[in-house]
């Protein structure tokens, strides 16, 4: 509660008293000789003005309230006497004063962070209180690290989706909100992490060649922030993987249509939502020729062609055991 006042006449006093809720309008003559039964007195009040109110002041009369309105919006309230006829009270005499009820906005809610991608983020908050008033802006600030000190603010609604963000990269977001006071506090920090490609899996383990094919597993390293969605193994005869050939895993696989006695280079990789993960380290495995002859001394692998109408064609060993015929190493 707090009272403004002013002196009217040879003692009188007049006072605007604000109760925090309610602005109420007092008058005392401190002198016990002075009344006045018709006291003329006026007041603008919530955009109201009335000039044409009486009061009944006895002799002797301490502080008396002419009224009392409830006040919620800022304001500048006028309590008028105007002449009274009487030494006590003097008039006319005006007494304003301004109203504050408007107060800075709440804290706002923790923002709450949804629909990440690799370059984007939903981010939700709520304003605190109004304060007296609803907001008439709101702002989100983003940093890489953790204070706003520094953060890039722009000004939205509570509900905004943040675009423009680097891949792999955690950032922290508050909200706060705005009236004709001036703005919030900051609301407490949230973070999220945006997404990735998945990091470079193990190197395929590549065994058991035959003439044309070889078994290959790999075991999957990070997976950049979500599901991984696709795995291939890659192999080529050149130690690049410009112009590999592609093949999608599922598990430990056999890959076949490979040409014997060849050295064959593999390497692997995984896919998110966000695209392929960068090749794994590369390993190398050579198919088995089939033969062996002496050349001046060199064992060299032998690979058996057949001619067939005139075209000489790779040959494929196959032995015949208890009755069946199977392809042999």
């Amino acid at each position: 509660m707090v009272d403004y006042k002013k002196d009217t006449g040879s003692s009188g006093e007049m006072m605007i008293r604000d109760t925090g809720t309610n602005v109420e309008f007092w008058i005392n003559s401190h002198n016990s000789s002075t009344f006045n039964h018709n006291l003329p007195w006026g007041y603008t009040v919530n955009g109201t003005t009335n000039n044409s109110r009486e009061f009944d002041y006895g002799a002797g009369d301490d502080w008396q309230k002419l009224g009392s309105w409830n006040v919620t919006t800022d304001q500048t309230v006028t309590f008028r006497l105007f002449d009274t006829g009487t030494s006590g009270f003097g008039g006319p005499t005006t007494l304003s004063h301004a109203i504050d009820r408007i107060q800075l906005p709440g804290k706002p809610s923790t923002p709450v962070i949804s629909a990440i991608t690799s370059t984007s983020m939903r981010v939700v908050w709520q304003s605190g209180t109004y304060g007296g008033e609803p907001p008439d802006l709101r702002q989100l600030a983003r940093n890489t690290s953790n204070t706003v000190t520094g953060a890039t603010i722009i000004s939205v609604d509570g509900d905004t989706t943040v675009t423009g963000l680097s891949p792999g990269t955690k950032y922290y977001f508050w909200g706060r909100t705005h009236n004709s006071k001036g703005y919030s506090v900051w609301s407490d920090v949230s973070s999220a992490t945006t997404l990735r490609v998945p990091d470079a899996p193990d190197s395929p383990i590549v065994s058991t060649p035959t003439q044309t094919s070889v078994v290959a597993s790999f075991t999957d390293n990070g997976n950049g922030g979500s599901t991984i969605l696709e795995r291939q193994i890659a192999y080529n005869t050149s130690n690049t993987t410009t112009g590999v050939t592609a093949v999608t895993y599922t598990g430990v696989m056999t890959i076949d249509g490979l040409q014997p006695g060849t050295l064959y280079y593999f390497w692997s990789r995984v896919r998110n939502s966000t695209g392929w993960g960068p090749y794994s380290a590369v390993v190398s495995q050579r198919t088995i020729a089939g033969a062996y002859f002496n050349d001046g001394g060199v064992w060299k692998e032998a690979v058996p062609y057949v001619k067939d109408g005139g075209t000489w064609k790779l040959a494929r060993p196959w032995g015949r055991v208890a009755g069946v015929w199977k392809e042999t190493i």
